[in-house]
């Protein structure tokens, strides 16, 4: 026998609606939709008022599920259409998951701490009072697909290591300001000799002091912070170009894998370099080179005579390695 739900237009009261909100996570969670249970238990209240149609449909589409509410029957009940919510009439809501033989049916009882418990058909039928069926909006899609399936990039290489290139802003201010921060020594030794030490100021001294420390302070909070943010997206970095990598490898096909196993291990091995290049120091060495330029310009300014003494440095230090790669 087949009948209506009755009363699809009632308004639902606040204890109404958390029950709904707690039956429409856990059949998300059976489908492995992502929601917030407690987005959803937080939103359930503004449904005050409104329909139970509206209210339980605006609801799941919350947890991205669609809301149909089916006729009470017993050819309902199959295995092929469960999961379904129902609602007793005493207001207790169930979420039924599996039938077990021909009148056996497995609930979980919603507001019962995820109680679960087993109960024949023909005794619960009576006292359904409402059948409501909750349906992914959408068919459930792997985000990885699209990437393997895609063509070949030349610069898959480039479009990983700079997926991540925005974060690199505040880095180069933090580098920007370490830089200029570590001009206060130079500052501070050419004020003491200039100001100090003549006049005898040790007021002057004291206040310069301050100032050097406080810089210093400044200038190692912004320098841990910098380090941090770079090991941050350096590891996230060498995780993208880990995966795309060696998930490729395990992919390939026997044929186009090189006979010799050592060759094959010897071709990832240089992946290393790149990942280390991403992850250790360099980064920060590269950032702070260009600074180099402000420390000649600054030097030039404050000792004219003394300012080809760090170019010289900077070359001296160089042509060691440059005069050594041939040999390695």
């Amino acid at each position: 026998m087949t009948r209506a739900a009755p009363d699809v237009e009632k308004v639902l009261s606040e204890r109404a609606l958390s029950q709904w909100a707690q039956a429409i996570s856990h059949v998300a969670g059976h489908y492995r939709v992502a929601c917030s249970p407690g987005s959803i238990q937080a939103n359930a209240p503004w449904f005050r008022g409104k329909s139970r149609t509206t209210a339980l449909t605006q609801l799941a589409r919350q947890a991205g599920l669609s809301f149909h509410a089916p006729d009470i029957d017993k050819t309902a009940f199959s295995q092929w259409r469960l999961p379904l919510v129902v609602e007793l009439r005493d207001g207790q809501l169930l979420v039924i998951e599996h039938v077990n033989g021909e009148d056996a049916v497995d609930v979980f009882v919603i507001e019962e701490e995820g109680q679960r418990n087993r109960l024949t058909l023909s005794e619960l039928l009576p006292e359904i009072l409402y059948v409501a069926a909750l349906r992914p909006l959408s068919a459930l899609k792997d985000s990885r697909v699209d990437r393997y399936i895609s063509r070949f990039k030349p610069d898959w290489m480039r479009e990983l290591v700079l997926q991540d290139i925005r974060p690199y802003l505040p880095v180069m201010v933090a580098a920007f300001l370490i830089n200029v921060l570590s001009l206060a020594g130079i500052v501070f030794s050419m004020q003491v000799y200039d100001r100090v030490i003549p006049a005898q100021s040790y007021p002057t001294l004291y206040v310069l002091s301050f100032g050097v420390l406080v810089a210093v302070l400044f200038g190692f909070l912004l320098r841990e912070a910098r380090t941090h943010i770079m090991d941050v997206l350096g590891k996230r970095a060498d995780m993208r170009i880990s995966d795309r990598v060696f998930g490729h490898a395990l992919r390939l096909r026997n044929s186009a894998i090189p006979r010799s196993t050592g060759s094959f291990i010897s071709q990832l091995r240089e992946l290393e370099q790149i990942r280390e290049m991403i992850t250790s120091s360099t980064l920060a060495t590269i950032v702070d080179l260009p600074f180099f330029f402000l420390f000649m310009v600054v030097l030039a300014i404050i000792a004219p005579p003394l300012a080809w003494i760090a170019p010289v440095a900077a070359l001296l230090m160089i042509l060691p390695g440059v005069a050594l790669h041939p040999q390695l």
